[in-house]
């Protein structure tokens, strides 16, 4: 019990730093893209172009690693939560609001990172080019990490270690034990949010997408 118990840590740490990476990457992504974006369209910004070396570096690595920073976070959370149920008995996971919500968390995130994975397995940087589905892709992720951070923050509860994220609680007024979570609705809410999720990134981005090529058949 003990090596599983070891194991889910490890596991908790390797996803949780490669989504942290991820995140890192999508931002200093979307930064050094904005830079050269304003360098073209605004004359002013012109004081900025010794940074266009740097950034253009920035660019460079940070996208792709973004991607394959995901692709791990995404086994990691998938592995780590498929240990997590021989760590924690499913009496005591669904006995309780703070186990029942720690799942629900852990689904959002690997399912905004899969689409995350997905839309960038599928489209390749070819994404970027467009503003909206660069948008989309970028807050995807970045929604992900977040719902993952969340996540661990729950798991750090039912160690009983607590989170950095209790402050935050304690500001809010949130009691992180008790988010509202049951056995009788946690399977209708995760459903709903599912469907939510998948539609609306789906959706958005397609929207984009179709929108940029009916531009530039115009064009044509």
């Amino acid at each position: 019990m003990s090596s599983l118990v070891a194991l889910h840590s490890m596991l908790v740490e390797l996803h949780g730093g490669m989504l942290t990476l991820a995140a890192v990457c999508i931002l200093a992504t979307v930064v050094s893209r904005t830079h050269f974006r304003m360098r073209k369209s605004s004359d002013n910004y012109g004081i900025f172009w010794p940074a266009d070396s740097f950034v253009g570096k920035l660019a460079q690595y940070a996208e792709p690693t973004a991607y394959v920073a995901a692709i791990g976070g995404v086994v990691g959370l998938i592995t780590s939560a498929i240990v997590g149920f021989f760590v924690y008995p499913i009496d005591f996971i669904t006995s309780n609001s703070l186990g029942l919500g720690k799942v629900a968390f852990s689904v959002f995130a690997t399912e905004l990172m899969i689409v995350f994975v997905f839309l960038r397995s599928r489209y390749g940087q070819n994404l970027w080019k467009n503003k909206g589905t660069a948008t989309v892709y970028a807050c995807v992720g970045l929604i992900g990490f977040l719902l993952m951070v969340q996540a661990g923050s729950l798991g750090g509860h039912m160690a009983g270690k607590g989170s950095v994220l209790d402050p935050v609680y304690a500001l809010v007024g949130i009691d992180p034990i008790n988010l509202g979570f049951s056995l009788s609705n946690v399977a209708i809410i995760t459903v709903c949010v599912s469907l939510v999720i998948i539609i609306v990134s789906m959706g958005a981005f397609m929207y984009f997408q179709r929108k940029t090529s009916i531009v530039n058949n115009t064009k044509t």
